[in-house]
């Protein structure tokens, strides 16, 4: 017999976020996945889409239906009524149990040398390759089919981060931190990220791939803030930083008082319109362009630091 549920479609205010998702966690409530709300944006050049960064995210939950449907959204009303208006139910719907078949979405992609496959993965030539990396999505994302991490990983494949200290900013489900634990970078390597479930995808990620917990230092939160900042190694070789042009600008004072002279940062999720904007930031804060990739408007570039480390 098909199983029932209920799909609540909830909006929580930002401040909110890590404190419901980690109560949800604990509760009967099956949590589906976090993200943001986006916004169509007109432009220029035509289209183009943003993270509405003032507004709530939205938050997806389920339940299986064992009782009346009214009953179970009063509950779920009063569940969430301790948050007052910085929890909301949006929307609520019924949807069948798909059991895996919502796996079918995520398949294999070979970038380069490597594949990038989630662990359920059968493809003979997949399970038969020498060059895998293993990555589950989650609530963190980061599947490794975007332009921008699959360039970032082919940069990665040219400049090999064997012996280097690496940072990496945006680290979702662990996707370029993993990768370069498994070419050889020091360990641990830094992984950044805002949404807590980045914390538990990483470590799954991790496993699937098996890798110590220790090999990855995971740190929760806004890098911006001198909170988290102070969490951060005072120096590292290589940073990774795929976000988006205007988030790459606005970190630059962290990027550049924690790389090394020499060292390099790997910019991602420009758009071509900001491209220039982007390198001129970095240009004037004393690094040098010496790779730049594009796929279709997404542009990827690797910047080296050369002037003396910020004090």
């Amino acid at each position: 017999m098909e199983l029932t549920w209920n799909k609540y479609t909830l909006l929580v205010d930002r401040e909110m976020e890590d404190l419901f998702v980690g109560e949800v966690l604990e509760s009967s409530y099956t949590l589906g996945w976090v993200e943001p709300q986006i916004e169509v944006l007109t432009t220029e050049n035509g289209y183009d889409y943003a993270e509405n960064a003032d507004g709530p995210v939205i938050v997806y939950l389920f339940e299986p239906i064992g009782d009346s449907e009214d009953r179970l959204v009063e509950r779920l009303r009063a569940y969430i009524s301790r948050w007052g208006d910085a929890v909301r139910l949006q929307h609520v719907e019924q949807v069948a149990e798909e059991n895996d078949s919502w796996k079918d979405e995520f398949r294999e992609v070979r970038v380069g040398e490597w594949w990038i496959a989630p662990s359920w993965n059968t493809n003979e030539e997949v399970l038969t390759a020498e060059n895998v990396l293993w990555i589950d999505p989650g609530a963190a994302f980061g599947t490794g089919y975007h332009g921008t991490t699959q360039d970032i990983l082919r940069m990665l494949q040219k400049w090999s981060p064997a012996g280097k200290r690496v940072l990496d900013i945006g680290a979702g489900s662990g996707i370029l931190s993993l990768f370069c634990v498994k070419n050889g970078a020091a360990k641990p390597v830094w992984a950044v990220d805002i949404n807590q479930q980045s914390n538990y995808q990483i470590r799954v990620n991790a496993a699937n791939n098996q890798l110590q917990e220790e090999d990855v230092t995971i740190v929760i939160g806004d890098i911006v803030d001198p909170g988290v900042e102070a969490e951060l190694p005072d120096e590292v070789d290589l940073i990774l930083l795929n976000i988006g042009g205007d988030e790459d600008v606005s970190i630059l004072p962290v990027v550049d008082k924690h790389l090394a002279t020499g060292g390099h940062v790997i910019l991602s999720g420009i758009v071509e319109w900001n491209r220039e904007k982007v390198i001129a930031a970095y240009e004037q804060a004393g690094f040098r362009c010496v790779e730049e990739s594009t796929s279709d408007e997404w542009v990827t570039v690797m910047m080296e630091k050369i002037n003396q480390r910020a004090t």
